[in-house]
Order: C-alpha cells, then structure tokens, then sequence
C-alpha cells in the first residue's frame, strides 16, 4: 500500500481551506444581507415571509409564524417620503426622517377646506375698537339677548316671524359657520331700521341684510321664509370672510349673489366691510360696531 506524498496531503490541506473560506464568506454575505433565495421559475414570493405566495399559512414553520408580519401600505408610502426629503437634503440614511415630518410646520397637512381650529370655536363677546373686532368666531351670549336689545327700541318689528325665533335663527346658523351672531345680528339691525323697514326692502321679503338692493328703489332679492334669509344673510358673510364654503348650505342656491363676492375671504374684521359690503360705506362699520358693543354690554 501505497503513502501519500506530502505533496498530495499539501494539495488536500489546500482544497479545504479553499471549501472552508468559501463557506465563510456566503455565510458573511448572507448575514450582512439576508435576502430571500430566488423562486423557481413561475412562482410567487411574498416578500413579507419569503415563501411562495400561494402557500397554505398554517403549514409554516414555527420561525415563519414568528416573523414581522407586512407593514401597512401607510408606511411604506411615509418611508418614500422620508427617503426623498432625505435625498433632497444630501443625506444617505432615515434617521431623524420621523422627525422632520412630524415637526416641519411646512410638511404638516393643511386643514381641509371649511375646517375652523379650536381657538375660533371659543365662545367669546370680545369687542375691539375702531372696527377691529374679528367677524370670525362664536359668539357668547343667547338669542334671548339679542331680541331683548332689539326690541327696548322697538316694540314691534315688522319681521315675518317673532324677533326671539329669528334671533335663534342666526345664533345657530351663525356658530354652525363659525361667524359671530351678535356682528350679524348687529348689521341687520342696522340694514333693516330695527326691524322697521322704512327703505326700498319690504318685510315679506325675508331679505335681513339688503342682499341685492343695489339702490335706486331697487328691493333686492326675496326669500320664503324668515330662516332661509338668514340662512342668505350668513352665507353671503361666509363669501365675503372665508376662501371656501363653511357648511352644506353655504352656496349660490341659498345665496343668489354668493359667486358675485370678489376676492374671497377679503373681509377679516368689521372695518373690512367698509366699500364692500356697503359702498361707499363711509360709516358703515361704526355703525355696527355701536350696537355690538351695546349687545354685549353687561
């Protein structure tokens, strides 16, 4: 029987080491980056368990059972975000990405359309000088209030339905839009003569603001009922304060002269109605704000 050389046990040794290094390395290769083996020809992966996707779940393994299940297609669209602001902002990793979405002010999503905050849900009876007071807001008091201003200057006003249910009128439909009724209720007082209706508008008209009375003897529009032209009353306001509709009704059908309102959202305090909503409107806001002020008066 034959010895081997020494040469022939080197040349052994050597192929080995070549097998025992090769191991190694696919094995270093594999943790450093464990991607899931190649699926035969025609065959699905999942890529959340790296099985075949038409596999029966209750015949996997325990390990497979045990993995993190697929994340939400949520947050795989908030890691492209975070991977393309990162990109734009020269860096390679996500870290600190969370962050910068959450506290960017500028990356924040916008409220949708009509959307009021908190703060101008706050009741308030705040009344600022020289025409300063907000027209947005949610007014403090009652209607119960408001009627009771109105009718210490007169007894019987000439409206369609009795002064309390037209006050509750426009403190509900004027909160629903997050406008202030006493503001509102203040300018029909003042467009109306107190309920008087000495000018070219006529009681039956329902018309509490002289939507269309443009002068002239010109009556302006009529509405059928005491409600639909308060109703007309605030969403003409919400055309002249905000850039989008506040509320279902907030429209040109309830409104005829709503689209007629340019710019939008132009009117952000009293003095703003000034040579808008009247025009010249010398005085305008003054007047108003007189009997605001007077309203909430304690």
């Amino acid at each position: 029987m034959k010895h081997p050389s020494t040469r022939s046990i080197a040349a052994i040794i050597g192929a080995a080491l070549v097998v025992a290094g090769s191991a190694l390395a696919l094995a270093a290769v594999y943790v450093a980056d464990p991607a899931p083996l190649a699926a035969p020809s025609g065959v699905a992966i999942d890529l959340a368990t790296d099985h075949p996707a038409s596999a029966d779940p209750s015949a996997e393994s325990p390990s497979r059972l045990a993995a993190t299940p697929q994340e939400p297609p949520w947050r795989s669209k908030q890691r492209e975000v975070e991977r393309s602001l990162l990109r734009a902002e020269g860096h390679t990793d996500s870290v600190g990405a969370v962050a910068l979405i959450a506290f960017d002010p500028a990356l924040q999503p916008t409220a949708a359309p009509g959307a009021r905050s908190a703060a101008s849900s706050t009741p308030t009876r705040t009344v600022l000088d020289g025409g300063a007071t907000p027209l947005r807001g949610v007014w403090a008091g009652t209607a119960a209030e408001l009627s009771r201003y109105l009718l210490v200057s007169v007894l019987s006003p000439r409206f369609t339905v009795p002064a309390s249910t037209l006050a509750g009128y426009y403190v509900h439909l004027a909160a629903e839009v997050g406008l202030r009724a006493d503001i509102l209720w203040a300018q029909m007082l003042h467009e109306t003569g107190f309920g008087s209706y000495t000018g070219s508008v006529r009681p039956e008209q329902n018309n509490f603001a002289g939507i269309g009375a443009t002068g002239n003897g010109a009556p302006g529009l009529a509405f059928p009922t005491a409600e639909a032209g308060v109703q007309a009353h605030v969403a003409h306001m919400v055309a002249y304060v905000f850039l989008a509709d506040q509320a279902a009704w907030t429209n040109s059908s309830t409104d005829p002269r709503y689209d007629s309102v340019s710019p939008r959202g132009a009117a952000r305090t009293l003095s703003d109605l000034d040579g808008r909503w009247a025009v010249p409107g010398v005085g305008y806001s003054v007047a108003i704000e007189r009997h605001v002020r007077a309203i909430n008066a304690r």
